[in-house]
């Protein structure tokens, strides 16, 4: 399988927001996006921006000792944000993401590599790497799945229009 890879910099929270709405109106429901970086590096942030673009009006918060958290979208179906961070010593076979793999809900699982048994083949990989000034961010976008390499195409027009 094929990747495609879409790198961008942000320097603030309030542009690693924006695109990450630019980000959500393309990627279609039942998508499982993989946010990896380390701590403080931004996955929380951008799935504030996430949360914003579907028009969700509770906060967002890091699920870190819940694991999962839910948000009822308006179109139906979920926005579920997982934290796996704390089932690093074990404990995958707790979370039930095939419940959650359905094509109504969107997935974002940050340390994901603690549930990789679980994951689907087709996904979405966006990593976030702090760079020298405190708030800039290189966020790559990696393609996992055809139907991915779309969305990527089209979000690299939109941001490169504005």
């Amino acid at each position: 399988m094929n990747t495609m890879v879409f790198k961008i910099k942000s320097t603030s929270p309030e542009t690693t927001q924006h695109i990450a709405q630019a980000f959500i109106k393309l990627l279609p429901q039942g998508s499982v996006v993989l946010l990896e970086g380390n701590l403080g590096s931004g996955k929380t942030t951008f799935t504030k921006g996430i949360g914003a673009g579907l028009n969700i009006k509770r906060a967002i918060k890091s699920p870190t000792y819940t694991v999962i958290k839910e948000y009822s979208l308006e179109t139906g179906g979920l926005l579920v944000h997982v934290d796996a961070y704390r089932l690093e010593e074990g404990g995958e076979e707790t979370v039930d993401l095939l419940y959650y793999l359905t094509d109504q809900n969107y997935l974002f699982i940050e340390w994901s590599q603690f549930l990789e048994d679980s994951l689907p083949n087709d996904y979405l990989k966006v990593r976030f790497t702090p760079q020298e000034s405190f708030n800039e961010r290189l966020i790559e976008f990696e393609s996992h799945g055809d139907q991915y390499d779309e969305v990527l195409r089209q979000l690299q027009e939109v941001l490169a229009d504005e």
